[in-house]
């Protein structure tokens, strides 16, 4: 039973990887499009506010939606592409009104396909504290978001994702976040 059950992990873990691959591959000859000076920053800094909504077992345990701030780093590799380095920290109450939280620490990428259009794709951390007790639960994510520029150095970043952790621990996210670029 035990093996069925990582087997089906496993492939659960490798066909959403090659969904992420097969869409930075189609996607990545559009990225001459969305290379103008609004996309042409070296590094910046986002800070966001999140809402999430909890999916799957987790969502049995956790309420209807949790909050938080997050802080990404993002560092510019060529044209159209991101690194990604985002830390945080997200609350919510379960159903028992009782605190949880989680930090997670993520490493990712963005590529601009398409004026102000990316895609996503992060892996990394979070670190839960849930009813006293705390642990840290390996995940992954896929999304896409929009980029409005405010001004040169500065844009509004809007994004949804799916993060999958371990332990069933999975969430829909939206984030609204402020980038300062330098």
């Amino acid at each position: 039973m035990l093996n069925n059950l990582k087997f089906l992990e496993m492939k659960k873990i490798t066909g959403l990887f090659i969904m992420a691959l097969l869409m930075v591959a189609s996607l990545s000859y559009g990225q001459e499009s969305a290379t103008n000076d609004n996309y042409s920053y070296k590094q910046g800094f986002d800070i966001a506010y999140e809402t999430s909504f909890p999916m799957g077992k987790f969502s049995d345990a956790a309420g209807s939606s949790w909050f938080g701030t997050t802080v990404r780093y993002q560092l510019a590799f060529g044209k159209g592409w991101v690194g990604m380095l985002t830390t945080g920290y997200l609350s919510f109450a379960d159903k028992d009104l009782k605190d949880n939280s989680a930090v997670p620490l993520m490493l990712g990428t963005k590529l601009h396909f398409v004026k102000g259009w990316y895609g996503m794709a992060e892996t990394g951390l979070h670190f839960m504290s849930q009813a006293g007790t705390s642990s840290t639960e390996w995940g992954y994510s896929i999304g896409t978001g929009y980029e409005i520029p405010l001004s040169k150095l500065l844009s509004l970043d809007l994004s949804t994702k799916y993060q999958y952790n371990t332990n069933n621990f999975s969430y829909w996210n939206t984030r609204l976040g402020l980038m300062f670029k330098f």
